[in-house]
């Protein structure tokens, strides 16, 4: 992963909704390579009325200051993509283009218990922003799929945090050994809440194990499919109730 910090006056003003949120950065034009930029106009900045059509993806707010209108966003790099391109050749100096305000958030019920958090590298800045939020009558079961030990990361939090790491082979498909894990965990006592955010379809066979082979409340679940093999900028707001 690589974490690219933006910066600037026009950064002035934004604020964090809460954890787990996503702003969308957008992408250079794959054919020009020329980064299309937004005007001011008398609601604010907003892209020309063009035709044109803004690649862009969503990520999550890793840490905003507000005394250096400085914010920080990771990103995976995969190969692969535009946002991982943008990512991999992206200079110091360079223009960036994000939209406005974060939105998406997620408002982790503190009062619970427990919480069992988990999911891949997608996932990994909302996990982190996540366990931030968490008091420390908390206890978090965290379970994280990475390449390898190299791209495991320190998890600030207040809560009593038991954290797995999980690491794949290099050519199998991230998420499959989350799957694993997550199918042979017991559940813990009292009441908790369950956070998982994978790849689509290992998102919905998580949660179709936690419903029906768990016999789980659907209150106790927030499941999102962050990204899904095979498909180009999958929707922002799969969370497998369509199951």
């Amino acid at each position: 992963m690589v974490r690219i910090t933006l910066g600037g006056e026009q950064m002035e003003g934004f604020t964090s909704r809460g954890p787990a949120g996503h702003v969308r950065v957008f992408m250079p034009n794959e054919e020009t390579g020329l980064l299309p930029l937004p005007v001011l106009g008398s609601e604010g900045y907003a892209f020309p009325e063009d035709g044109n059509r803004r690649t862009s993806r969503a990520y999550t707010p890793r840490r905003f200051d507000p005394h250096t209108n400085e914010l920080d966003i990771d990103f995976v790099i995969h190969g692969e993509g535009p946002g991982s391109a943008w990512a991999s050749a992206v200079k110091l100096g360079d223009t960036a283009v994000i939209s406005g305000q974060p939105g998406g958030a997620y408002a982790p019920e503190t009062e619970v218990d427990w919480y069992l958090i988990a999911g891949d590298e997608a996932a990994l800045p909302a996990i982190a922003t996540l366990l931030e939020e968490m008091p420390a009558s908390m206890r978090t079961f965290v379970f994280i799929e990475v390449l390898n030990d190299e791209e495991e990361q320190e998890l600030a939090t207040s809560s009593q945090m038991h954290v797995t790491w999980l690491h794949r082979d290099a050519d199998a498909l991230p998420g499959g050994e989350l799957v694993t894990a997550l199918r042979q965990v017991e559940i813990p006592q009292g009441d908790g809440r369950i956070w998982v955010s994978c790849e689509a379809t290992f998102m919905r066979d998580l949660r179709k194990h936690f419903l029906e082979e768990c016999g789980l409340d659907r209150s106790m679940l927030r499941t999102q499919g962050y990204w899904k093999r095979g498909a180009t900028n999958h929707t922002d707001h799969d969370m497998g109730d369509d199951d």
